[in-house]
């Protein structure tokens, strides 16, 4: 062959030492070098979808927030923008240098004062699954408020995907809740893993006599499971259920509501949390 013909492609350093390694070693070795150098320098792409909490208008925010994203090889740090109304989900595609290998951790800061909810951050590194980062903690983003921080810090938990099934009582009209943000702790042998909140979107979840279906990935092995932990953290629609089933991989439980307790933010009315074993 010729130079001009070994050398045919992004990654040509390869393929020319295939026909030339015997003879230049000297020449293989320059050209192992540029072919690592292309295969490192080329950009990759990261992508971030934010979902904004939709349950108060304040939730969302016009002020700065960043985002660095922690990866096993090397870290990121970006703007990820200043329009985050309430309920809105925004997707943000950048184009990187950086080797991130696998996603682990992300932060979150924030430049001002209007506070800011966010619910879910996920980020998708080149080809990967997409690492869902869950605001399991319920914090929030402000640099000026009693009941929020500047900065908040998020892990991944695991590999397993958790469902849980929750069925709504059909026993009274007012079983149904149009106003609760709900999110759960699973308890197994070999540990906790909490979720993010129940809810699918676009749908009218919690209706009478309807079983819902809410799918959490990302979650840790709890093995096998032995109880859940309901968390009521905003809104003043109680909720009633009858049953709540979580199946984590290949484990599955159902619990029963047998005091027929109610699930609300507003303890004149109900629990805000409700631990079922």
């Amino acid at each position: 062959g010729t130079l001009s013909s070994g050398i045919n492609a992004e990654y040509g350093g390869y393929l020319f030492v295939v026909f030339y390694c015997k003879e230049m070693k000297l020449l293989c070795l320059t050209l192992v070098l540029f072919g690592a150098t292309l295969a490192w320098g080329k950009q990759k792409t990261l992508k971030v979808t934010v979902y904004t909490e939709g349950h108060s208008e304040e939730a969302g925010t016009t002020d700065i927030i960043s985002i660095r994203v922690h990866g096993a090889s090397e870290d990121v740090e970006r703007i990820l923008g200043s329009d985050f109304p309430a309920g809105s989900v925004k997707e943000i595609t950048y184009n990187i240098d950086e080797n991130l290998g696998n996603v682990y951790c992300i932060d979150l800061e924030t430049d001002g004062d209007d506070w800011w909810w966010p619910r879910t951050i996920t980020v998708q590194y080149e080809n990967k699954d997409p690492v869902y980062f869950y605001n399991s903690f319920n914090q929030k983003l402000s640099t000026d408020a009693g009941d929020a921080a500047p900065a908040m810090w998020m892990c991944t938990q695991g590999t397993s995907t958790c469902t849980i099934e929750a069925t709504t009582s059909d026993e009274t009209d007012h079983a149904k809740s149009d106003n609760i943000v709900l999110m759960a702790t699973i308890y197994g042998a070999k540990g906790p893993t909490m979720t993010g909140v129940f809810d699918n979107q676009d749908i009218d979840d919690f209706e009478n006599g309807e079983t819902n279906s809410f799918q959490f990935v990302g979650m840790r092995n709890v093995g096998n499971i032995k109880c859940i932990a309901l968390r009521a953290i905003a809104g003043p629609d109680a909720w009633l259920f009858t049953t709540i089933k979580v199946t984590c991989g290949k484990k599955t439980k159902t619990f029963t509501n047998k005091y027929n307790a109610w699930m609300t933010e507003d303890s004149t009315q109900g629990l805000s949390y409700y631990k079922l074993c």
